[in-house]
């Protein structure tokens, strides 16, 4: 009898710890999961454009060896090691993101830049309650492979120069931040 709850108990134990293990492991599968989600929070949270991962397979296609990139406020982190699967890769270089953005605003090394996503719309409410001319843009766009796009603005007699844009919609909202700072006054 004694060595029968013995057994029980054994048994139960290994039930638990085993168990306890599955949780663990599974705890653990879901934070790596998580961890392109938690960068793409970061990012939202403080206005930033949203992560772009590239994916390059270093190996042949019997045998994948994939590394991933992000960008992210300026910045490409690449995986610190290649992957068999694209899945791994990226969560890799999310974590290494993440770890890296954060630190930055611990030691406020990084700029985080506003969201433009207003910027021309202020402008234009600008010059509506002003009752001058609205804001004229030029967009134009440079490179070969990988396009990038630089805009002017013609505002109030005055003429801007904003940073290159991957695309034109955020070249234009670049340009129009930095005419909304120099109205402003503001060096941000």
């Amino acid at each position: 009898m004694i060595l029968i709850q013995i057994f029980l108990a054994l048994v139960v134990f290994f039930c638990l710890v085993r168990n306890s293990l599955v949780v663990h492991v599974c705890l653990v599968i879901a934070e790596e999961a998580m961890q392109k989600n938690k960068l793409q929070e970061f990012t939202q949270k403080y206005g930033l454009q949203l992560p772009e991962y590239r994916i390059v397979n270093e190996g042949f296609s019997h045998a994948p060896k994939f590394r991933s990139m992000v960008l992210v406020n300026g910045k490409e982190f690449k995986s610190r090691k290649t992957y068999t699967h694209r899945k791994d890769a990226e969560k890799d270089v999310a974590e290494l993101a993440l770890k890296s953005i954060t630190q930055d605003i611990k030691n406020e090394k990084s700029t985080i830049l506003p969201d433009l996503v207003y910027s021309k719309s202020i402008l234009i409410e600008y010059a509506v309650k002003k009752n001058i001319e609205n804001p004229q843009y030029k967009t134009t766009t440079e490179g070969v492979q990988h396009h990038v796009f630089s805009s002017t603005l013609k505002f109030n007699g005055k003429s801007y120069i904003g940073e290159v844009g991957k695309r034109k919609k955020e070249a234009e909202q670049l340009v129009a931040f930095a005419a909304i700072k120099s109205l402003l006054g503001m060096n941000l």
